[in-house]
Formats: structure tokens, sequence, C-alpha cells
């Protein structure tokens, strides 16, 4: 991550080196490029050298650049894809044919739901609140529920149902300084700000995987397709918005961290868009969680690379997908 205001980044002799001038002085430090396999770029006061570029682009190295508001500017990524034509042209297949469109749609929303019961029930048994483990099973019976139903439409109701209860029971956890009332995308409160940024980060994450695995970003099978929407984005990131990114925000939070906001714009300040993308980044290569799913244990990050590819396996086959499940200890 480079967030140094007026910072610059070159490659030199096997090493990532990222000079700036901090308080007066200069400020120097390399990374050995073995030790990098993406690089964020925080404030637009950053240069990069095309040389560099380049030189990352060969060793399949991408470069993301955050607005503020967490939102990918523009992510350079090597063009290298696997299985593109086969695994596109079976994706678009499946979007459009009603029953195989459900039928990843099932597998999706299913999996989201577990994930939601299942940090319910590490709560419970974190905190010995019973509530939480009867919340968990009501949104467990949507789970089950979620795979009779016959449309994507029921599917989207459901899923609605479920996250009441589950921002529900978060709320009323969390500090009463936070100010959390739910999942509101507008809301100022300090949960609410962490989750849009760091759910924006999680797209460009995930996005990245699809993409390496030769799947279509913008042909989805929940989200509604718009034109410029990287619908199954959105569709995959479900799976993993509770490992990912709300049991941090949820850490982060119940802690005492707040975040600052810029009184000028509004806007969470440099040095909190900063702390965030290091968590984040620290929290999906190091957090090592086991895959119901699949049954292995693995850092999230690796989870989305293999779930990626077992989606595009799936869509290629025409089989069932199975989606991510963090199992609960």
């Amino acid at each position: 991550m480079v967030s140094a205001r007026g910072a610059r980044l070159r490659v030199h002799r096997g090493a990532i080196v990222v000079e700036s001038v901090d308080g007066g002085g200069r400020s120097r430090s390399v990374v050995p490029i073995a030790e990098v396999d993406r690089i964020v770029i925080v404030t637009s006061q950053v240069s990069i050298t095309s040389s560099a570029v380049r030189r990352l682009a060969r060793l399949g190295i991408d470069i993301l650049f955050l607005d503020a508001r967490g939102n990918p500017v523009v992510t350079l990524t090597p063009p290298w894809v696997s299985r593109t034509s086969e695994t596109r042209i079976a994706q678009y297949r499946a979007a459009t044919d009603p029953s195989s469109r459900l039928a990843v749609a099932k597998s999706i929303v299913y999996g989201k739901m577990l994930n939601q019961a299942g940090f319910l029930r590490s709560l419970a048994l974190e905190r010995g609140e019973a509530w939480l483990r009867d919340e968990a099973e009501r949104i467990e019976e949507y789970a089950r529920r979620a795979l009779g139903e016959d449309s994507v439409d029921r599917l989207r109701v459901l899923e609605a149902h479920a996250a009441r209860r589950y921002w529900g029971a978060l709320a009323a956890l969390l500090p009463g300084d936070v100010g959390f009332q739910g999942r509101n995308h507008d809301s100022p409160d300090p949960m609410n700000t962490i989750l849009n940024y760091l759910y924006a980060l999680l797209y460009a994450w995930v996005h990245r995987y699809l993409v390496m695995y030769g799947l279509d970003p913008y042909v989805g099978f929940i989200h509604a397709d718009r034109s410029g929407r990287p619908t199954l984005v959105y569709d995959f990131a479900e799976l993993f918005r509770v490992s990912a990114v709300d049991r941090l925000a949820y850490k982060l939070l119940a802690g005492g961290w707040r975040p600052v906001r810029d009184p000028q714009t509004g806007l969470m300040d440099a040095e909190t868009r900063s702390r965030l993308v290091a968590e984040y980044a620290r929290w999906v290569r190091e957090r090592v969680v086991r895959d119901g799913a699949t049954g292995k244990s693995d850092t999230l990050e690796r989870h989305m690379a293999r779930h990626a590819r077992l989606l595009a396996q799936a869509v290629r086959s025409g089989s069932m997908y199975a989606p991510f499940r963090e199992a609960v200890r």
C-alpha cells in the first residue's frame, strides 16, 4: 500500500522502492518484489514510472488506484487470464438460462446466509448470549428456504429478511456511541462508513480473481444487469462480505477504534483510509479459516481465488457450485 502524499514509486534491482518527503525529511522504503502481489495506491498524489508499471505487469503484479471513498479508479492488471472464451460463453449461456441462473443464485445466497449465521454463532460463543444463537438459527432457516425458491426475485426477498435480522443483531452488540441502526449505505455512522469503504476494497479484490479465471465481471446471476455495473463482482462478493469485511469492521469498532472525518470533505481522512486499507490487506492475507465447502483451511485471499476457479469450473461444466462457507469453530 502507498499512501504518503508526494510519494514516488519505482522498481530497482528486484525491489519496489517508495520515496517520499515527510516533515521536511526524506524517507525511503524498499520491498523485495517477491513479497508483493498487489500494489494499492490510496492517494492521488503518488507518482509511478512507466518502466515500473511494465516491470510489475511482467511479474504478474497488479496496481489498484482508489478514490477517497475506497472505490477503484482504475486497476492495472496483467493481461493473462485462464480459459477466457470457453468460460465466458458458458457463463453467458448460464446467465440467460432461467434454471441455470437460479441454481447459481441459490448457491450464493445460501452461502451468504450461512456465513451471516456463522458470525452470529461465533459471537454467541464469545459473549455467552443465547439470543444470538436464536437469531443465527432463524437465518439458517432462511438459508434452507432459499434452496427451495423458484425465482431470483423471491431469493432477494429472503435475503432481505435475513439481512434485517443479521444487522439488527450486530446493532445491538456494537457500542452505543457508534450509533449503528442497521445497514444503510447513506448513513454517516462509523459502522456504515467503514463498511462502505471496505466493501469497495472487497469488490476490487474479487474482481481480480474472477477475471483471472476467465469470468466476465459484468454478467451476474443475482443482481440486476445494468450497463457498466460489474454484477458478477457484487454477486461473488456476497460470499465474502461477512468473513472479509463485517468481522473486521466489528472487531475494529468493538475494540474502540473510530474513523476520523476530514472536516472539509466530510469523508474519512487520509490517515483513516490508509489504516483501513492496511487492516483489510493484512486481514485477508493472514486470517486463516476453514471452508465448509471444500474442507480446506487457508487465508481468505486464497479462498477467494479458489472459489473464483471453482465457480468458473461449475459454469463450464454445468455442475452445482458449492459456495464458500466459513466454518464456525
